[in-house]
């Protein structure tokens, strides 16, 4: 059977957030515009299906969504019981104790609202409806929403519409703002910090701007520990050096990405670009393989928007590469 592939990210102190525990609803696209289903959370990035969230750990492993699943069921247990007591406070005749019962419980039903338009937003933007998409992450980002990680997690995920769209120069200004509120917070949120920084790296070669883009391709150092920013390190990498014309490394290296990227249901860029790496070195048989598989995974997913150098290149490639079979 065919694996299908990723398409390929929050509140003050006492405000719960899906955000502020190191953790984010990373979306996979899904093949229908059921949106009003919840889609599951795999249990690791291999398991993951067009049909999933992933979710994120500190140092952007993706992990188990129990504890994700016990925190949000905590929250919503927290907001009924500062209701509850809010109402005693109430039946009591003690104006102070209901003031701070309806404040706390104000802020508390903010965080758990806007968490909620987040991930519809993500829903909204890999079903490609990417208007909606807009309307609910520019709401996020007036008051009284907008808090100060609320709207680093808006700018992500507008970055994000951006790129869909093929405006890539808005995508790097939705990137560089998400980076510098990420950057902003404490305590960060590093995974998060790294993902805005990824992206702008490849809004920089889409938008034609390369020596930037390599820039701070160096700027984020060896790649992370995390098999999710492991992987988005990887495709970041290979697309600077597909723009640059000339290949970093060698073929271990590449193979390493290139096992990867067939491990995963969800690749397809990362398989396209390990592809490139290979024609590059001179090895036509691996690279024809990685290319059509690329091909096979992608699903209708807007690579000619989303990477434009490197839909090129395998459109240029595409011809030769079914002709190796």
């Amino acid at each position: 059977m065919r694996r299908r592939p990723m398409a390929s990210p929050e509140m003050q102190a006492l405000v719960p957030s899906p955000d502020r525990d190191s953790e984010e609803e990373l979306a996979l696209r899904p093949r229908d515009p059921g949106l009003g289903c919840r889609l599951p959370i795999a249990r690791s990035l291999s398991e993951a299906t067009p049909r999933t969230l992933v979710s994120l750990d500190s140092r952007g492993r993706v992990r188990s969504p129990l504890r994700r699943t016990m925190e949000r069921a905590a929250a919503y247990g927290a907001l009924g019981l500062m209701g509850s007591m809010t109402l005693v406070s109430a039946s009591l005749g003690d104006p102070l104790g209901m003031t701070i019962g309806l404040t706390a419980t104000a802020m508390w039903a903010h965080g758990v609202v806007v968490a909620r338009w987040l991930e519809r937003a993500s829903a909204l933007m890999i079903h490609g409806h990417l208007d909606q998409a807009e309307v609910l992450l520019r709401r996020c980002l007036q008051p009284p929403w907008g808090s100060h990680s609320v709207r680093a997690h808006a700018h992500l995920r507008l970055a994000g519409v951006a790129t869909r769209r093929g405006d890539h120069l808005m995508a790097l200004a939705e990137a560089q703002a998400a980076i510098a509120l990420f950057e902003e917070e404490r305590p960060r949120q590093v995974q998060f910090l790294q993902v805005s920084r990824y992206q702008e790296v490849r809004a920089l070669v889409s938008a034609g701007r390369l020596a930037d883009a390599r820039i701070k391709m160096e700027e984020m150092g060896p790649p992370p520990e995390g098999d999710y920013l492991r992987m988005q390190h990887y495709m970041s990498e290979l697309y600077v050096a597909l723009a640059d014309g000339r290949m970093p490394f060698g073929d271990q290296p590449l193979w390493e990405r290139a096992h990867m990227a067939l491990q995963l249901s969800a690749a397809a860029p990362l398989l396209a670009l390990c592809a490139w790496g290979y024609f590059k070195l001179g090895e036509q048989d691996m690279a024809w393989h990685l290319l059509q598989t690329a091909y096979d995974r992608l699903d209708g997913e807007p690579l000619d928007r989303m990477m434009p150098p490197l839909w090129q290149w395998m459109e240029r490639k595409r011809k030769e590469a079914q002709g190796g079979d």
